[in-house]
Parts: structure tokens; sequence; C-alpha cells
């Protein structure tokens, strides 16, 4: 489920990068055909390492970052040891197109996404909290991509309790446990 909006804003943003920075347009459009090229090969019910989903995110996250520039920004946390473990394909994409829409969007300020891992036992534990505005959500909301990755948790792993959504004032997380 690729979002039409980011395909058609990153290819617009391509098509006036061509015309200041040449260079930035080149290395958007490969982020962007690689990017897809994961999206569109990768199954959602086969299981891929978190490395290799992490990878992908770098991707999008980097096509956003030159569309946002300074108002996107984005930390990690990642352990080491949670890197080879799995998760299914595609399932952080929605999160992380959330967390865009939601922390950075309509906002002027500098928005931050952190993203941590870690690993508990044999389990990967995926945090992603970002910056958001409460109003904003109200306005906006159908949280669409949050229940499909609820829905696929569920019919993957049996059980609700591997997702918790956690809200305060200003900060919005998604813990996963896979």
């Amino acid at each position: 489920q690729i979002n039409p909006h980011f395909l058609f804003n990153s290819l617009n943003s391509i098509s006036s990068l061509t015309m200041i920075s040449p260079e930035r347009a080149q290395e958007m459009v490969i982020n962007l055909s690689e990017f897809l090229r994961y999206s569109l090969s990768t199954k959602n019910e086969i299981l891929t390492s978190f490395e290799d989903e992490l990878n992908n995110i770098e991707r999008y996250l980097k096509i956003e970052k030159t569309r946002f520039g300074k108002r996107l920004h984005v930390e990690k946390h990642i352990s080491g040891s949670s890197l080879k473990l799995e998760l299914p394909g595609l399932i952080l994409q929605p999160i992380i197109e959330n967390a865009v829409k939601y922390g950075v969007y309509e906002s002027i300020d500098q928005s931050e996404i952190c993203i941590e891992s870690r690993q508990i036992d044999t389990m990967l534990e995926v945090i992603v909290r970002n910056d958001y505005d409460p109003e904003f959500l109200v306005k906006k909301g159908a949280g669409i991509g949050l229940r499909n990755v609820m829905s696929r948790m569920r019919i993957l792993y049996g059980s609700d309790e591997l997702m918790k959504v956690n809200k305060t004032d200003n900060k919005f997380e998604i813990v996963l446990r896979f």
C-alpha cells in the first residue's frame, strides 16, 4: 500500500530538483527506485530481516528528508543484535508514513521521529515515536494504516498484545513486538 500522494509528491520534488540541483534529483530518483523495488518485491506474509526492513525505511526517510529538509529530524537507537531478527515485510512502512504525515506535514517547526529497537530473548521490539499535534490527528484521522498493521499482527501472531499505541500531549508512540 504505497500512498499515491507520496509517489506524486516525490516525482514533483524530483522535477523541481532537476532544475536547481541535478545531483540531488539523481539521488532521489535512485532512492525512490530502490524503495519501490523493495516495496513491490517484498511479500507481506514473508518474514524479512529487520536490517532489510530498516534499509527500506531509510530510503523512504531520505526521500522525505529531501522534501522537508530541516523540518524532518530522524533519530535511531538500533541494537546491533536486533538487525538479524525477522519481522513481516513492509509492516513498519505505514507506521513511519504516519509519523511523517502527522508529525511533519502540518508543522512549520522541526519534527522528530525516533526509531528504536532491541532484542528481548528471541523477540524483536521496535518502537517508533514521533511529535504530533493532537488537533491535527483529530482532523485527519481514520488510522487505516495502524488498523492494517494491527490486523496483520493478529493474523500472523494470533494476538492483539504485540502492538501498543501510547499518546501524550505531543508524542505518539507505537511499540511492536515480533
